[in-house]
């Protein structure tokens, strides 16, 4: 029996050898991977499949699965837009030079939605793939189409023109930037805090209480806290009454944020959180480009789930 088996498996590698004609990629594509075709679609052809694509992901709402896949934050729908309208050609688009012109992108094209609204496609390379690596899109509205200070959001103006102005003073401190400093303290290298603004310091829950002024603490919590108060070098440490603040290296930060509550387009509230689309400012003047801002409403008042 094992002289048989040996015959057939030796007449087995005698065939397979014979065949010779097939390359160790073909006989193992496990191996190897499969063969990749040359992409012969033209520059524009890829650049309608990246835009087509793009649509889709929208569509079916797949822009949360992006986002946590690439990591970063895509423009969501503006509030008044539940979808975009498909296209089958470039010619769909009205071309937009001034991007090509004052950016690095090798396609800038555009088409009106909801008869108001704007989507812009950006295009750096076109490659025919997933538009999300390589082209980014921009929601916009002509601001004179914009109610200034629209009274059905006065409530959400009023909260966030206080939170925003406060947003970076708060964010600061929190980073051990911009206190009054006394004498170095008990703790080596930490010194006291005599003050956070206009703002006494006797204990680490009153840096607790300013934070929560202006933010929601499940945010204060997962950014923050640990490294202020819990790690094995905190930043604010806590003995007799008074606070310690461990001197560091960073800089002061200005705030990035431009958010102009005079322009709110809509608003939406579910389950205690507001999305608020509006317009901002750079420059000194308003810009077209639509902004995504969210309150929470708390026990408290209204506090921001995210830094701005």
């Amino acid at each position: 029996m094992k002289n048989s088996i040996a015959i057939a498996l030796c007449t087995t590698l005698l065939l397979t050898g014979c065949a010779g004609t097939s390359s160790s990629s073909e006989a193992h594509p496990e191996e190897y991977g499969p063969v990749v075709e040359e992409d012969t679609r033209t520059d524009e052809e890829k650049e309608l499949a990246m835009i087509q694509g793009c649509i889709n992901d929208y569509n079916i709402n797949r822009i949360p699965e992006i986002e946590e896949y690439l990591n970063t934050q895509l423009h969501p729908l503006p509030l008044e837009v539940t979808s975009l309208p498909e296209i089958s050609s470039l010619k769909d688009l009205s071309e937009e030079p001034d991007y090509l012109e004052s950016t690095n992108v090798v396609y800038a094209g555009s088409y009106m939605v909801e008869e108001d609204y704007k989507i812009v496609f950006l295009i750096y390379e076109a490659t025919g793939n997933s538009f999300w690596f390589n082209g980014r899109v921009l929601f916009q509205i002509d601001p004179d189409l914009v109610t200034y200070d629209n009274p059905d959001y006065a409530e959400y103006r009023t909260a966030i023109t206080s939170l925003l102005a406060q947003e970076q003073d708060v964010l600061n401190w929190l980073y051990g930037l911009d206190l009054s400093l006394g004498e170095e303290g008990p703790f080596e290298g930490y010194y006291e805090v005599t003050s956070m603004g206009s703002y006494e310091i006797h204990s680490l829950d009153d840096i607790r209480a300013i934070a929560e002024s202006i933010f929601t603490h499940s945010f204060l919590e997962e950014n923050f806290y640990f490294s202020m108060f819990y790690s094995e070098t905190p930043m604010f440490k806590e003995a007799d009454g008074k606070v310690y603040c461990a001197k560091g290296d960073l800089a002061h930060q200005e705030s990035s944020s431009a958010y102009d509550p005079h322009y709110i387009i809509a608003a939406e509230e579910v389950d205690n959180v507001i999305y608020l689309d509006m317009l901002s400012r750079s420059i000194g003047e308003v810009q077209p480009d639509i902004k995504r801002l969210t309150l929470e409403r708390t026990e408290q008042g209204y506090r921001l789930p995210s830094a701005y």
